[in-house]
């Protein structure tokens, strides 16, 4: 069907695009430069000055073509006798096929990585590419295939070819990794489509498109129902999880929709609530209690025209500066909701959520604006000039939330002498055992610590009950991503646990695993990796999987 309804936009569409075609002609560009650290967007000076400036920074956002099945790996010191399970992390992996480049970070084809522990000492390296639709295709083909993606490629997609990217989708699952309640697990985007996994192998084994029965009120050929989340959620108390389904009417002037979803398996869904709003926000990620679902709907919305128009995601996208973010926020058992508004601001991740007397408590990375997503091109990332001159810094913001006033306050936290870039986290990570409760540590990455340079890195932890508890690990030429908290069995304390993540050492042009000390975010082990690990997104530890 909405294939169907593509053509049908199109068909309408097209004779105004052929006069603007001119502007899309492709335009072929230099090869890979030798050192494969990505495409050359200024000059060969440029390489030259990355390296000195920040030497291996480009590494991070250059093609890892080699794949790999249980390559072992050796830590310098003994592993912990209970850690048992898989590290899987999701993220990008290459950056061009043929003559083709992304333009874009977030389009790169997932490639995934895995770190075995069995729990015998010995540990093992995996890395596969997600074999998608697309990815296959664009193999086959020797050139990046025409499927929707977030900005573009280089050389562009003729008219014809952006009319066969709208018409198939997005299908490249980078973005995350997760476990439903019947077992599976499936590598995410921000789509309802999802690719089922091979934990011990890697190996891709099928996509799912999940059926969900949609009320008569929500139905009919106006809606594409096919955005989602890449951070699902558990229900507290089940085996279920949740997620939501942004319904897009295609009609201007007619209204979209917005459904909570209880996930019960990878391929069995229902909605647990619907609501009607003018306009669909994009969201990344949303929050959630014991009992409540809280949605950021950010002023940045899909405008569906320049989508049909441009058939490129990021074009589609209107920030409105002085427009509220509106807050939805839904029980969980009854699908009552209650929508508030509050100031203007952009997220990508929520941190945690939890119920306190009256209010509802819900952390969360801001940014004032989401221009920094835009900046995340690669001719900025390759630029150690241009990279520095963006702001990337997050701000954690903790929201009170209170329904029975229908009053919303927030505030800031502030950085200490310990660890002055600890506020601006981002990827963040918990204690898992904390989720829906009170909690005191949020764990994430701050870039550009300095306020300087992009490449400055920081692991930081950030004490949110005391303020007097943050920390952070940092090592010069050394560029760490999201880390994972796995808990010490029986721990009594809420960071008595490890933070466990690949960094890559630019300097020595290699990656290693890092397992630093959450409490005093030191390294205390690590294992050289056979292959650089370019930048990852998301991962998580699925225990006894090896």
């Amino acid at each position: 069907m909405m294939k169907t309804i593509l053509r049908f936009i199109w068909l309408g569409l097209i004779p105004v695009l052929l006069l603007q075609s001119s502007s899309f002609v492709a335009q072929e560009t230099k090869q890979n430069n030798p050192k494969n650290v990505g495409p050359d967007i200024n000059g060969p000076d440029q390489n030259e000055v990355a390296e000195t400036v920040d030497p291996g920074f480009n590494l991070f956002f250059a093609s890892s073509d080699r794949e790999m099945e249980n390559v072992p790996i050796y830590f310098n010191k003994p592993l912990p006798e209970w850690l048992k399970g898989s590290l899987i992390r999701n993220g990008l992996g290459k950056y061009e096929i043929g003559h083709r480049r992304f333009t874009h970070a977030f389009d790169a084809f997932s490639k995934l990585f895995s770190w075995k522990f069995p729990g015998n000492g010995t540990s093992f390296f995996s890395a596969k590419f997600l074999e998608s639709e697309f990815y296959q295709t664009s193999i086959k083909e020797n050139d990046i295939a025409p499927y929707l993606m977030f900005e573009t490629v280089d050389p562009k997609f003729d008219i014809i070819q952006r009319f066969e990217a709208l018409v198939r989708g997005i299908d490249n699952m980078n973005v995350n990794v997760y476990k439903f309640g019947d077992g599976e697990i499936v590598a995410l985007n921000d789509f309802w489509k999802v690719y089922v996994i091979d934990p011990v192998s890697l190996e891709t084994i099928s996509p799912i498109t999940a059926p969900i029965h949609v009320p008569k009120s929500m139905s009919g050929f106006t809606f594409l129902n096919f955005i989602s989340s890449a951070h699902p959620l558990p229900e507290m108390g089940t085996l279920n999880h949740l997620t939501y389904l942004s319904s897009v009417n295609i009609i201007p002037g007619m209204k979209s929709r917005i459904s909570l979803v209880r996930i019960k398996s990878s391929n069995e869904r229902s909605i647990i609530a619907s609501w009607q709003v003018d306009r669909v926000p994009y969201m990344h990620s949303f929050a959630a209690t014991a009992n409540y679902v809280v949605f950021f709907a950010c002023p940045y919305f899909i405008n569906v025209e320049k989508m049909v128009r441009y058939a490129i995601p990021e074009r589609a996208l209107d920030w409105e500066p002085n427009t509220p973010t509106t807050l939805y926020v839904v029980h969980i058992k009854t699908g009552k909701l209650k929508v508030l508004k509050t100031d203007t601001t952009f997220m990508m991740h929520q941190i945690n959520a939890y119920e306190k007397d009256s209010d509802i408590i819900v952390d969360i990375s801001s940014y004032p604006n989401p221009d920094f997503v835009k900046n995340l091109e690669m001719k900025y990332l390759l630029d150690p000039i241009k990279r520095n001159e963006f702001n990337t810094r997050a701000v954690v913001k903790r929201y009170h939330i209170n329904l029975e006033k229908s009053s919303v306050k927030w505030e800031v936290f502030q950085d200490s002498n310990t660890a002055p870039c600890a506020s601006a986290l981002d990827l963040p990570t918990i204690n898992e055992n904390y989720r829906y409760r009170s909690y005191c540590f949020a764990y994430g990455v701050a870039l550009k610590c300095n306020n300087v340079s992009l490449s400055d890195i920081a692991l930081v932890k950030k004490d949110l009950c005391r303020g007097g508890g943050d920390k952070m690990w940092k090592l010069v030429n050394h560029y760490a991503v999201e880390a994972w908290f796995i808990p010490t069995p029986g721990g009594k304390n809420e960071d008595e646990g490890y933070l466990v993540l690949p960094v890559l050492n630019g300097e020595t042009r290699s990656s290693y695993l890092a397992i630093i000390d959450a409490r005093t975010m030191m390294v205390v082990n690590h294992a050289e990796l056979p292959i650089v690990v370019p930048f990852n997104l998301h991962g998580r530890f699925f225990e006894n999987i090896f």
